[in-house]
């Protein structure tokens, strides 16, 4: 509508001139050496107009062949680039929806109407992927590494397969080879990190971690608790070594950052208790249980006793703090065996079975009690047999592979995880885990 009334309005001046113009014709005289021509003024003017349209009409001819082509295949160049825009779009949304064939199909589409470019190439690996065709996904991976402007990218992918293989040295020379090229990769970190974690190298995963941190690839709750299982595995590495010192300072520094988390608690009360701060130890223990109940704060606090007789005392003030817990009937029936004192530990091993909170654990303690207080083997037999169909105890589970663990240790050693261990149940019955000499004795994987 705009256009138009442009339009008329044009036309309006152009006619209003060109009247204008028949009223007053005027006169024109030319001199040329000996010619003389003598016209109109408006016609001479129209004259004028007309020759510069045709000289405007001539040049834009002549623009027309010299850069038609050009423009021709800018313009074809631009439509196919929009269409594989639009591809690669449909074939996110196919990678999405877990259609891999479609995603290939919208990748070769897209590839060929804007050629071998980052884009096209990574939708082609991430359909790759999801088919299951590896090798594929690996050479494309390959070729973006090998483009400076999309090295970050395929480095990634290369490192994301490496990892589904478990192959940690490659990995290490992957993240060398990126840390070359481009130092300042955030997501570097992370993995330097991991893999620093995974060689048992707790100082360099230290630092690392400092500088994801700073790049913000982690929240600071988050932060912070990853430090904190740092610090319990510097701990854990320094008790080895018999490094009381540092292993309890280590540990202390771990509780700082995270006052409320389990296996820091049982790591600063066990390196007090290696070092002679009994008391301190207690302590730890009783506040840590009356909200985290935990058998392994139980065991501790009896480790430190000096007889069962007197562990049991200390079981039974402790297990006041939080009377009506599991835990606290558990430690209860497991001291009183210790001490011979068959019935307490019938008592609250019969209270657990009641409140229907029984699980392996309660029946295989029944089964060693029938075995001490009576030494009935065709009782315990019985037990250990309902033990085989009750819900399995808690234990350490790790959130990658579901192995169970007997204690917290930095890396699950199946598969390898860093800090992927949680005190939970797994839900099916598994065999009893393994006695150790200790709970709290260390264990690297």
């Amino acid at each position: 509508m705009i256009r138009f009334l442009r339009f008329l309005v044009q036309l309006a001046l152009l006619l209003g001139v060109a009247l204008w113009l028949a009223d007053r014709p005027g006169e024109a005289h030319i001199v040329w050496h000996d010619t003389v021509i003598e016209t109109s003024a408006a016609f001479l003017a129209v004259a004028v107009l007309v020759l510069g349209l045709v000289i405007h009409l001539l040049f834009r001819l002549w623009y027309l062949l010299r850069d038609g082509p050009a423009l021709w295949r800018m313009r074809r160049d631009l439509a196919k680039a929009k269409r594989g825009q639009d591809l690669i779009a449909q074939g996110l949304v196919a990678l999405a929806a877990g259609n891999a064939s479609e995603a290939g199909r919208l990748a070769v589409a897209a590839r060929k109407n804007m050629g071998r470019t980052i884009s096209t190439q990574w939708l082609q690996a991430q359909a790759a992927q999801l088919a299951g065709d590896r090798r594929a996904a690996k050479e494309i991976f390959r070729a973006l590494a090998a483009n400076d402007a999309a090295a970050v990218l395929g480095y990634r992918g290369l490192v994301a397969e490496a990892k589904r293989d478990g192959n940690w040295e490659e990995i290490d020379a992957l993240l060398s080879e990126l840390h070359r090229q481009k130092p300042s990769t955030p997501w570097l970190s992370l993995m330097r990190m991991e893999s620093a974690a995974r060689h048992c190298q707790w100082e360099n995963a230290e630092q690392a971690l400092s500088h994801a941190i700073a790049a913000k690839l982690m929240d600071s709750d988050q932060g912070r608790q990853t430090r904190a299982a740092l610090r319990v595995a510097v701990s854990r590495a320094a008790a080895m070594a018999a490094d009381k010192s540092k292993a309890l300072q280590a540990a202390e520094q771990a509780v700082k950052l995270a006052p409320d988390w389990l296996p820091a608690l049982l790591r600063l009360a066990d390196a007090l208790a290696a070092t002679g701060h009994a008391r301190a130890a207690t302590r730890m223990i009783e506040h840590a249980w009356k909200t985290q109940p935990h058998p392994q704060l139980a065991h501790l606090l009896r480790r430190m006793a000096k007889t069962p007789l007197e562990a049991f005392k200390q079981t039974e003030k402790l297990c006041q703090i939080n009377p009506s817990a599991r835990e606290s009937r558990l430690a209860m029936a497991e001291a009183a065996l210790d001490a011979d004192i068959w019935g307490e530990a019938r008592r609250h091993l019969t209270a657990c079975i009641n409140e229907r909170c029984a699980t392996q654990g309660v029946y295989r303690l029944l089964a060693r009690l029938e075995r001490g207080e009576h030494h009935d083997e065709r009782a315990a037999a019985q037990w250990l047999s309902k033990a085989a169909e009750a819900a399995p105890d808690p234990a350490w589970l790790c959130r990658t592979c579901g192995q169970a663990h007997e204690v917290w240790i930095p890396l699950c050693s199946p598969c390898g995880s860093f800090n992927s261990l949680e005190w939970r149940r797994d839900g099916k019955s598994r065999p009893s885990l393994p006695h150790k000499k200790g709970l709290l004795d260390d264990d690297e994987s």
